[in-house]
């Protein structure tokens, strides 16, 4: 272990002793990822320790109250990133591929840390080996999405959904954290589908951004929930028969009950189907009939109005159209892929969901368009093309 350590020692030495200002530019990004491989490995042996110092008790008798807690303070670390490094050693544990993954560059350390829950609680009979087959090559949020799924199809051979979804709610709880700098930090742990009714609920009473509001987003819903608590104790809290708005794209199949397959809000969560199936009782109901990606009807005689065109790119679009891009539909722009001033339609197969950001980079000089909604590429100026498939198709990729 001691030679091991040393060698760890020098390498550190000698990457440290570049002169980055030396290096090429392809030869600086080529670093850059290859350094990240290695820091995976590391990060995997390290956690393996971690995970075997805890079976081994090291920390019992010093006062720490858990291993995280003594390594957080034997290394000056957050509890946190001591918790993420136990269970990426857990998990590592758990599942050999896991770990073999890692050391051969196919997953990250991070990605593999997401599947800690999956596979150190995996349903009795479950194929971890085809879900780790699943999310190499893929990032920590598709991951974690992928195990979520993996373990909901798995466990439903086990429970039934009203059992899932009491498991679910029992878990819900609301921590704070000791006073920091007279702050404190809660955590709020609800099922998907109540979150997103908390956030609403805080951001309508918070109200829209105005000209010269310069709070972020965080401290208007901060600023929301302060308000909704001091209305309560003022008394003037009233029914609540205005609920905020959940947007939810539900499969015609699964709202039958012949599948399960979950809804999926504006946001990109993923709503158990039998959630879905119970509030689409007390829901306004939309009909959007599609072939594939095309959108053949939204169930009004009416011309389209805007709100509707908004849902029908929602349910095909899902989100941000980049390529890579994990924003959600709720936070997207809607984008004429020919601008409006030059002639472009306001229909279906002219228009995508793009994040402001990548809006902007569409727009700017020099960038072409090629194509429309359904098979879209963009060139950007310095002639990189980039495959803006639809998220379903990027996903399966």
């Amino acid at each position: 272990m001691d030679l091991a350590l040393d060698l760890g020692d020098r390498a550190a030495d000698a990457l440290g002793a570049v002169e980055l200002h030396t290096l090429g530019r392809q030869q600086l990004a080529t670093a850059v990822v290859r350094v990240q491989g290695i820091i995976d490995r590391f990060t995997l042996a390290h956690a393996q320790m971690v995970a075997e110092a805890d079976r081994m008790g090291v920390w019992q008798g010093t006062g720490a109250r858990s291993m995280a807690d003594w390594l957080a303070g034997k290394t000056n670390t957050s509890y946190g990133s001591a918790s993420g490094l136990l269970a990426l050693g857990e998990t590592a544990d758990a599942s050999p591929e896991v770990a073999a993954a890692v050391g051969a560059g196919e997953m990250s350390a991070a990605t593999a840390a997401t599947l800690h829950d999956a596979i150190t609680t995996a349903p009795a009979g479950a194929d971890v080996s085809s879900l780790v087959k699943a999310v190499k090559g893929t990032g920590p949020r598709e991951a974690r999405a992928a195990a979520s799924r993996w373990k909901e199809l798995n466990s439903a051979k086990q429970e039934t959904e009203e059992e899932r979804e009491d498991r679910r709610y029992q878990r819900r709880s609301v921590r704070s954290a000791p006073p920091v700098d007279g702050m404190v930090s809660t955590t709020v742990t609800l099922p998907v589908l109540q979150s997103r009714q908390f956030i609403n609920a805080i951001s309508q009473v918070a109200g829209k951004p105005t000209e010269g509001d310069e709070r972020t987003t965080e401290q208007r819903l901060a600023d929301g929930l302060i308000m909704l608590c001091d209305a309560y104790a003022k008394g003037e809290v009233k029914g609540g028969r205005e609920r905020p708005t959940v947007l939810l794209v539900f499969e015609a199949e699964s709202y039958a009950g012949h599948t399960d397959t979950p809804a999926r809000t504006a946001n990109g969560d993923n709503i158990p189907a039998s959630v879905a199936r119970h509030l689409a009782e007390n829901a306004v109901l939309q009909r959007v009939l599609r072939v594939g990606s095309k959108i053949l009807d939204l169930g009004r005689e009416a011309r389209l109005a805007s709100d509707d065109q908004y849902r029908a790119l929602v349910a095909r679009d899902g989100g941000c159209r980049w390529l890579g891009c994990h924003i959600p539909a709720a936070w997207c722009e809607i984008d004429h892929l020919q601008p409006y001033a030059a002639g472009g339609a306001t229909d279906l197969d002219s228009m995508v969901l793009l994040c402001s950001h990548h809006h902007h980079e569409k727009h700017r000089p020099g960038v072409q368009v090629i194509g429309n909604a359904h098979s879209l590429l963009i060139r950007l100026a310095n002639g990189t093309v980039i495959d803006c498939a639809l998220r379903r198709a990027q996903a399966a990729a």
